[in-house]
Order: C-alpha cells, then sequence, then structure tokens
C-alpha cells in the first residue's frame, strides 16, 4: 500500500490553512509594529505556506494510507504492512496498528484450527448428529448422518429428511420445554433401521441458529440379536421341552396302564432312550455354539491338516453309509497344503457337512469330497485380502434346497422340513455351529442346491503361512 493515496485538494488546503493561521497572525503582528515590512511578512508567509503544504501532503497521505488499512482489518481483508513513515516519526501509533495486525493474523488462524479440528472430531464420531433451529431446519450434520441420509442437507426441513412422527414432535417438545428427552423410533426408507435417539437443547445461543441437537444411535443390530436371542431360547425350551414330554409321558403310561405289559416296556424304553440321546445331542450342541462364540474374536493361528480330517471323518461315517448303501469319494490330492485353524473345530465343520450330505442324501448314492487350492474367491470381505484359499466341498445327491431357505439355512433351529429333520435325529443347529466356525477362522460358506438333484457344501479357509 502506497503513502502516495490522493487527497482531496479541498483537506488539503483547510489543514494548511488550519496550520499555518497562527503563523500568519504573528507575520501580521510583527509588520503592524514595524518589526518587519508588509512585503517581507507576506513573502514569509508564501515560503511557510508552500513548505507547509508539502510536508502536510506527505502527512495526510499517510493518514489516508492508515485510515484505508485500519479499514481493511475492519473487514477482515487480506492487506500488507502500510507504508507510513512520516507517521512513524512523530507517533508509535502505526507501529501499535501494524502490531495488532499481526496479532489478529495469528488469532485468526489458532481459531480457524480449532475450527477445524472441532470439524474433525465432529465428523469423525460415529453416532449421528443432526443440529436444527426452532423451526426444524437443518443446520448442520456430521459425515454419519451425511453417509446414512444423503449430502447436502443443510437448509432442509428435519421432517423431509427423517419423516418420524416421534423424532418431530420429540424435537418439538424440547424446544417448547427446554428439556432433553429421549426415545426410539423405526425407519424403512433408505432400508429398514431403528434408531435411538437423544435431543438436547443446544446449551448456549448460537450464532448459527443451532438451537437442537439431536444424536442418534443405529440399534438396528442390537434390536436383532435380541430378537435371534428371545427366539433362540423360545426355540431351545421348546426342543428340549418336546422330548421331556414325551419321556414323561412314557413314564406315566408304565407306571400305570402298560406296568405288567413287557412288550410295551421294550418298545417305550427304547423311544425314551431315543429321546434321552437328542436332549443330549441338543446340549452338547448349544455348548458347543456357546464355547464357538466365547472364543469369536479370536483367530485360531495354528496348522491343520485338512487331508487327514477328511480321511478320518471318512471312517467315522462307514456304518452310516453301510445302513443307507451309500459311499464317499474322495477328490483331495496327497500335497494339499494346510489350513490355518484349529484342528478339533474344523473337525465338528467336516463331521456335520458330511453328516448331513449322509442323512440327506438319497440311499444308494454317492457322497463326493473335493478339496484344492483356488484362487477364485467368494466376493465376501474376509476373503478381500486373500490371493488363494483352500476349497473343500461336501456333495450330496439329496432332494435339494429349495432357493427361498438357503438364506437362512445357517439360522438356529431353522429347518427346511421339521419332521424329517427330527426323524433322523438333527437338533437343527449343526450348520449353525459350522456357520460360528468358519466365521471365526475368517472363512466363507457357500451353499449351492438344485431341487431333485442335491446340495453342494463348499469351505473356503485360509492357507496356513509358514512365515
Amino acid at each position: 500500500m502506497s503513502s502516495r493515496t490522493s487527497i482531496s485538494f479541498v483537506t488539503l488546503i483547510k489543514t494548511v490553512a488550519i496550520v499555518t493561521a497562527p503563523t500568519l497572525v504573528v507575520l501580521l503582528l510583527l509588520a503592524a509594529f514595524g518589526s518587519l515590512s508588509f512585503d517581507g511578512a507576506l513573502y514569509s508567509y508564501f515560503l511557510i505556506l508552500v513548505f507547509t503544504t508539502l510536508i502536510t501532503k506527505l502527512f495526510l497521505a499517510n493518514v489516508s494510507t492508515l485510515t484505508n488499512y485500519v479499514n481493511d482489518l475492519a473487514e477482515d481483508k487480506q492487506v500488507e504492512d502500510p507504508d507510513i513513515k512520516y507517521l512513524s516519526a512523530v507517533s508509535e501509533l502505526p507501529r501499535a496498528l501494524i502490531h495488532l495486525h499481526h496479532s489478529w493474523e495469528k488469532k485468526k488462524q489458532q481459531m480457524g484450527s480449532i475450527i477445524t479440528e472441532r470439524e474433525i472430531l465432529v465428523d469423525s464420531l460415529p453416532d449421528i448428529l443432526v443440529m436444527c433451529n426452532d423451526d426444524k431446519i437443518i443446520v448442520r450434520t456430521n459425515k454419519a448422518a451425511r453417509s446414512i441420509f444423503g449430502q447436502n442437507l443443510a437448509n432442509k426441513h428435519l421432517g423431509n429428511i427423517i419423516p418420524n412422527d416421534d423424532l418431530l414432535n420429540g424435537v418439538a417438545g424440547v424446544i417448547e420445554e427446554l428439556r432433553g428427552r429421549e426415545l426410539e423410533f423405526h425407519l424403512n426408507e433408505p432400508v429398514p433401521r431403528d434408531f435411538r435417539a437423544i435431543i438436547e437443547r443446544f446449551p448456549v445461543a448460537s450464532g448459527g441458529g443451532i438451537s437442537v441437537i439431536i444424536t442418534l444411535n443405529d440399534v438396528t443390530e442390537l434390536r436383532r440379536v435380541e430378537k435371534m436371542r428371545a427366539d433362540f431360547v423360545a426355540n431351545a425350551s421348546h426342543e428340549i421341552r418336546t422330548p421331556l414330554a414325551s419321556i414323561k409321558g412314557f413314564i406315566e403310561t408304565l407306571r400305570g396302564p402298560a406296568k405288567d405289559d413287557l412288550a410295551v416296556h421294550e418298545q417305550f424304553l427304547k423311544v425314551m432312550d431315543d429321546q434321552a440321546t437328542r436332549m443330549t445331542n441338543l446340549i452338547n450342541d448349544l455348548l458347543s455354539l456357546s464355547k464357538i462364540e466365547m472364543n469369536a474374536q479370536t483367530i485360531p493361528e495354528g496348522k491343520v491338516d485338512i487331508l487327514r480330517i477328511i480321511r478320518n471323518e471318512k471312517e467315522t461315517f462307514s456304518w452310516a453309509l453301510k445302513d443307507k448303501s451309500m459311499t464317499i469319494k474322495l477328490d483331495v490330492p496327497d500335497n494339499l497344503p494346510n489350513a490355518r485353524g484349529e484342528e478339533r473345530e474344523l473337525m465338528q465343520v467336516m463331521h456335520n457337512l458330511l453328516g448331513n450330505a449322509i442323512k440327506y442324501g438319497n440311499a444308494g448314492t454317492e457322497v463326493v469330497v473335493s478339496a484344492r487350492v483356488t484362487s477364485v474367491l467368494p466376493q465376501e470381505q474376509v476373503m478381500a485380502k486373500l490371493h488363494r484359499a483352500i476349497c473343500i466341498s461336501i456333495i450330496d445327491h439329496g432332494d435339494g434346497i429349495p432357493s427361498e431357505h438357503l438364506p437362512r439355512l445357517t439360522e438356529r433351529f431353522y429347518r427346511v422340513d421339521s419332521a424329517r429333520t427330527r426323524a433322523i435325529g438333527g437338533t437343527g443347529l449343526g450348520l449353525a455351529i459350522v456357520k460360528h466356525i468358519i466365521h471365526r477362522h475368517h472363512g466363507v460358506l457357500v451353499v449351492d442346491s438344485v431341487v431333485g438333484e442335491g446340495s453342494t457344501f463348499s469351505v473356503y479357509l485360509p492357507l496356513y503361512a509358514e512365515e
């Protein structure tokens, strides 16, 4: 900014006249008393006038420059330090103003950093934050809110973004009563979700117009788990109650009408033994499932010989194969690499899948067990970092599974045909155990089935890393 800022001619004349007025009075008095001739007085005043005009013009230019500088600071403009060397000679004001400017710039940078940090902090919060004014117009949101409800939410009505009467009434109540509240509500769009909302009045007057802060917690998964737990307890109670009721009924019959009938005794005792075995299997499966879930966050790192497990399980089911005139064909290379995992749990996976293939396969058919290393992996997140994996497939030739049942096949106690499953001694937990074990091993279970032809259960497991 130059010190030669333009000055109005009138301002210059007025200033010079005011500054030189005392000198003119003195010169006229000297001329009046004869100490100085009148021409000399005029000549002297003319020289003083010229000199004063030059000096005053420089000072006025600096004052104008300083005025513009202060005005620019007041408007928060980016300005350079002014060149006001003439004012510097008579006052510390210019230096003080420059110091003030630098101080303001430093504080602006600090405030900018604080605002940026708070913006980052608010955006990094996992909870959804929506801030609105007394008219329920959204003023500000965080990243979590924008990821669910869309971008550019500011200046939109809350009801257009989150169309739920319970939430809107809750916000209205907080605005009127100046007291926070909590509530839960359900949204069907864009996908079904359950939320817990904490609505609070903004504690201080906001220059941005914020008056209400809404914090939303997505409790969809929590409600799903609660429902699943309730269903699990109900199903488990039903599964245990049914054989117990049968056993109790048989005992009453044996004590009463059939107490002397040995043939009935033998028949009932066999059924009671079957029911007791069913309850034992159910409890064992429940205990296995509970133990697996307790260790769900611990990734097993052991070396597992899959080939040996497959061969051992084939021998385990040799009697079951004879009863149904079935055979098992192994399509497994002798040099199959080791898998990473826990041997006991992977044995249980193979036992459950092979047992199901025999139970639900048609008599006289062949069950094929194949294992290979493949680079063609399922499109699952746990497989994203792997280049190869071991794929174990168990193929049966049975009635197959209708496609509508496949998504729920690994749910606890879910049965495609409940009567048939119970008749062959199934607990309804075998595939749930398989799913949880494979999930713990960071593997994937894929089920393909064709009604009338059979089913293929494929397990993908990480390779064991020697390093």
